[in-house]
């Protein structure tokens, strides 16, 4: 008999398995994880999730499931052992057994990376949106001095893009806004630091979390490409090993910076609803004024494209809406909501 919380995730990988994009990649895996789950061969998948819980007990159900599915093809990767899960010429009934034998056999190996890794996916394209949003906010509110923090960082990649226009040119024009988007302004970056938990994701972590598809092939040509052009333009990036999960180090962190952005992409959707609140205090708490944290999160914990587009102000927790766009890769539609009026302020005070 499941537990309660095998239940519950396994109900969100059902969930996860109806995706609109079909086979985005990960497809395979959530099949044969599927099959592995209810099979007799579940032996190892409950001993690396019972072990997971209880070393991080306050992940979420969607991350649990995508970062089980990126340790396994890290050491797919990595020596090709369990290489058949991600085969799509194969049966489910010929992938589910390799996968099965993965978790068994390879448990430490995969708890290792499960332990000390979160999906550091790390979309070229996602910064679109924060550099004219974060433009918008400095320009309206006269912010001199844009002193910014990226959470859940990965790489690095985000903060280092900003300000490029090579590089928001390039994809821009796969990103329709309505009914407009906001000017290209050049940020006032004053400071740009980005947190992950140690250790520090590597260029190879971040491959292994781009699923196994020509599609994430493209995605992630687009993350080296990036990287090239803002290794040209020299954007200095302060990097930290931090652990957002840590209030204490991540409020001292701001405070000691005088950090007044934030931005956090799809980083909140990996905890449990209590803790992404207090992430969401402690951050606000910390900001300079006039400060900003824009969040970006999967609209359904990765069971559908799209993500909301929320900003909260220095001192308080309640969500502006900002925007929706149709598909978390940021190629599609940006709906602008009431929130970014009220942010830029020209909507209603808090």
């Amino acid at each position: 008999m499941l537990s309660t919380r095998k239940q519950a995730m396994f109900t969100a990988l059902a969930d996860m398995r109806r995706h609109e994009q079909g086979s985005h990649g990960w497809s395979l895996f959530h099949e044969s994880l599927s099959e592995v789950a209810e099979s007799a061969a579940c032996g190892g998948l409950d001993q690396v999730l019972s072990a997971l819980w209880r070393q991080r007990p306050h992940i979420s159900d969607a991350h649990a499931i995508t970062l089980l599915g990126i340790a396994v093809r890290q050491l797919a990767l990595q020596d090709g052992g369990p290489a058949d899960v991600f085969r799509a010429e194969l049966s489910a009934s010929r992938r589910a057994p390799v996968l099965a034998r993965a978790l068994s056999e390879r448990a430490p190996d995969v708890l290792r990376l499960m332990e000390n890794h979160s999906n550091s996916y790390t979309g070229a394209r996602r910064f679109l949106v924060p550099q004219l949003v974060i433009g918008a906010f400095a320009a309206a509110r006269d912010v001199r001095e844009v002193r910014l923090l990226d959470l859940g960082t990965s790489i690095g990649l985000l903060p280092r893009q900003l300000n490029n226009k090579v590089i928001h040119d390039r994809f821009a024009g796969d990103l329709r806004w309505l009914p407009a988007p906001p000017p290209f302004r050049t940020i006032p970056l004053g400071h740009v630091g980005g947190v992950d938990r140690p250790p520090l994701p590597t260029l190879a972590w971040v491959r292994a979390c781009h699923g196994p598809s020509d599609y994430y092939e493209q995605r992630f040509a687009e993350v080296r490409w990036s990287l090239d052009q803002a290794q040209e333009a020299g954007t200095e990036v302060e990097l930290s090993p931090l652990d957002i999960l840590d209030l204490g180090a991540l409020e001292g962190y701001l405070r000691a910076r005088r950090i007044n952005v934030v931005t956090c992409n799809f980083v909140l959707y990996q905890y449990a609803d209590a803790v992404q609140l207090q992430i969401v205090e402690t951050v606000t708490r910390a900001l300079g004024s006039p400060g900003v944290l824009l969040s970006m999160e999967p609209s359904h914990a990765l069971a559908r494209m799209g993500c909301v587009v929320r900003a909260y102000r220095d001192g308080g927790t309640r969500a502006l809406h900002v925007a929706d766009v149709s598909d978390g890769h940021f190629m599609g539609t940006v709906t602008v909501r009431d929130g970014l009026a009220e942010l830029l302020g020209k909507g209603e005070g808090r």
